[in-house]
């Protein structure tokens, strides 16, 4: 399970580059993503890891907005095969043309229907604790979503915009588009990317993306793996702190590795 090869080809390279993110359909068969399924389901009644509400919530009696769950492939054999597996990481290798590609983290987030909330529009680079522009994460959706269901949408070519000021999931403060300018508002025009279960995007750490509320009465589950290519440096004290601070074992500026960032796939890029 989980093996082989998913092939990328320089159209979908090309895709990516130009536009921060690309689609990949039927990149996991019926029992892979059941068996992901069944990890999520059994982290998430367990709560045996790093788990939160990710719109500021406490979780009470299972009515999380936004349920975000870390590094399940450490705790879980299904999620373990996945990532190890390095099939999505070759994707991402692929994509990026980069030497080697490390795990950074995975993350389960689940949207339940009813209490459910939009994530606003944001870049996840500035979550993340370094500044070079160029991880990227591969979102894996474990359900069908659409647009109700709170698929990805994203601003195709915001990613050569630079970094912007981290979002709140909550509500509160400025908006990703107050710090805009007038020609990049002239260019917000959201793609929405609805995919079948087993199907994924890859997107840039600067591309501009938000999935709404899941407005059904279905579960939304995506299972997201973020990847660090060559070239990105730990920012240390200049960006915020993380999760995984205590398991970062570079200096400020060198290469951003630690004892939870497994190198998955490496050799000549083809």
């Amino acid at each position: 399970m989980f093996g082989g090869e998913y092939p990328v080809s320089a159209a979908d390279r090309a895709f990516y580059e130009e536009n921060g993110y690309v689609r990949f359909d039927n990149v996991l068969n019926g029992d892979e993503v059941e068996a992901l399924r069944g990890a999520l389901g059994e982290a998430k009644d367990n709560r045996n890891i790093y788990a939160r509400d990710l719109a500021g919530g406490d979780g009470a009696n299972g009515d999380d907005k936004i349920l975000q769950m870390l590094n399940l492939w450490e705790r879980f054999d299904a999620a373990r095969s996945y990532i190890l597996s390095g099939r999505i990481a070759r994707m991402a290798k692929a994509l990026t043309g980069s030497s080697t590609i490390h795990l950074y983290h995975d993350q389960a987030l689940i949207k339940e229907p009813g209490p459910s909330a939009p994530s606003p529009w944001h870049q996840d680079q500035p979550y993340w604790p370094s500044k070079e522009p160029g991880m990227l994460s591969c979102w894996m959706a474990l359900d069908d979503v659409t647009i109700q269901r709170g698929c990805m949408q994203f601003i195709p070519g915001s990613h050569k915009w630079g970094e912007f000021p981290p979002i709140s999931f909550e509500g509160e403060g400025r908006e990703l588009i107050d710090y805009m300018t007038p020609e990049q508002r002239d260019k917000w025009e959201p793609v929405p990317v609805e995919l079948p279960a087993g199907s994924c995007t890859f997107h840039h750490g600067l591309c501009f993306h938000y999935t709404n509320a899941n407005t059904t009465d279905q579960v939304r589950r995506a299972l997201v793996a973020i990847f660090i290519p060559e070239g990105i440096n730990y920012a240390a004290d200049e960006k915020m702190d993380n999760p995984f601070s205590d398991s970062i074992t570079s200096s400020k500026g060198e290469p951003l590795r630690g004892t939870r960032f497994p190198e998955l796939a490496t050799g000549v890029t083809g």
